[in-house]
This record gives C-alpha cells, sequence and structure tokens, in this order.
C-alpha cells in the first residue's frame, strides 16, 4: 500500500490518517488510485479530443465546394511546475520546447498557450510552433512577466471569465474574454527583448 499522508479533509472536517482502520486505509488508498485513474482518463480525453477536432478538420477540408477554412486558434492553460519555474524563470531563450514545461502531445501548430505557475498566477503566453531541427513543439513566446511575483494572480482571473487550471493542460471555454486577459496580462512587468 502506498504512503498515506498524515492527515485527510472529508467533508470539511480534518482526520488523522495514524487513527484510521486498517480498512478505512484500504478504501483512502483506493480513492487516491481512482483519482489518478480519472486523472490519467481525462488526459487521454484530451488527447483524443484534440486528435478529434483535427481528423475532423482535414475532412472538412477534404470536401469538394469547401473553401479550405484557417481554424481559429485554440487557447489553452498550461501549467508549469512550480520547482521549474522557481529556479529557470524568466526564460531565456525566446522558444521552449514544450516538454520543458511538462506538456503532452496533444498541441498543434498555431495554438495559443497561457502558461500558468500555481501560487502565483499567468505568467507568460506564447503560440506553439514546429522547431526546424527537433521537429518537437516548442512555443514561440510572445509575453513573459520579468519575476513570478509579477505574474497575473489568479483572484484576477475572474474579471475575464476564467478560472486558473485544475490540470496539467485544459483548453480555455469560448466564453472566455481572451483578448481583456492577454491585455491584463501584458500590461504586467515584462521581460524585455520578446519578439512579437
Amino acid at each position: 500500500m502506498s504512503e498515506l499522508p498524515k492527515s485527510i479533509v472529508l467533508e470539511g472536517r480534518r482526520y488523522p490518517t495514524w487513527v484510521l482502520s486498517a480498512r478505512a486505509r484500504e478504501c483512502l488508498a483506493n480513492i487516491y488510485r481512482v483519482d489518478n485513474h480519472i486523472a490519467e482518463l481525462r488526459q487521454r480525453l484530451a488527447f483524443y479530443s484534440a486528435a478529434r477536432d483535427e481528423c475532423k478538420q482535414q475532412l472538412l477540408n477534404k470536401l469538394p465546394g469547401k473553401p479550405a477554412a484557417s481554424p481559429a486558434p485554440r487557447y489553452y492553460w498550461q501549467t508549469a511546475p512550480l520547482e521549474w519555474a522557481q529556479s529557470h524563470w524568466p526564460v531565456k531563450a525566446p522558444t521552449l520546447n514544450l516538454h520543458c514545461l511538462g506538456a503532452t502531445n496533444h498541441y498543434r501548430e498555431d495554438d495559443r498557450i497561457l502558461v500558468y505557475v500555481k501560487g502565483h498566477g499567468a505568467v507568460g503566453w506564447g503560440i506553439v510552433q514546429s522547431d526546424n531541427h527537433s521537429k518537437q513543439l516548442c512555443v514561440a513566446w510572445r509575453f513573459m512577466v520579468a519575476e513570478l511575483k509579477e505574474a497575473l494572480p489568479a483572484k484576477a482571473l475572474s474579471d475575464f471569465s476564467v478560472r486558473h487550471p485544475n490540470r496539467a493542460s485544459q483548453m480555455l471555454p469560448p466564453t472566455v474574454d481572451i483578448a481583456g486577459l492577454l491585455q491584463a496580462l501584458e500590461a504586467r512587468p515584462a521581460v524585455q527583448n520578446i519578439i512579437k
């Protein structure tokens, strides 16, 4: 059985795990296993949804008498690991391999990524591009805050009809005020010399 935390909170009440019976500990371990499996399924669902959208777009482009339309860019939250952000922020290069942010492969070129660091907020955004040398996807920065403490905090996000991300990668809903969100982010103190 995996190691349990020192305490858990259920229905607003904290319980120390050392008082739990052996059966209760098994139940708690099962809850953790199911939560991990649900997180994995959500990640797979996001991947397959993106693949389905791409196939649908390719089909639409192949239909006769239908002009090929470029799809509107998709906007995503991408959560950067806190430890990585604390040691690498601000990023010195104009592009960054998406794997450095722990990103999965469901992005496509021209997607927009808003980078979020837990405990700080939105710290930058960029456009997904293919790296010519490695053929992997990277984010070409359009804006980065100068320091993590300058991030657009989570409490400010409700002004733009959006919440902070609760998964590593998550598509922003169409109801979000993207223009307002990017404008508020870009009003923060910025890293200089970002190519736009």
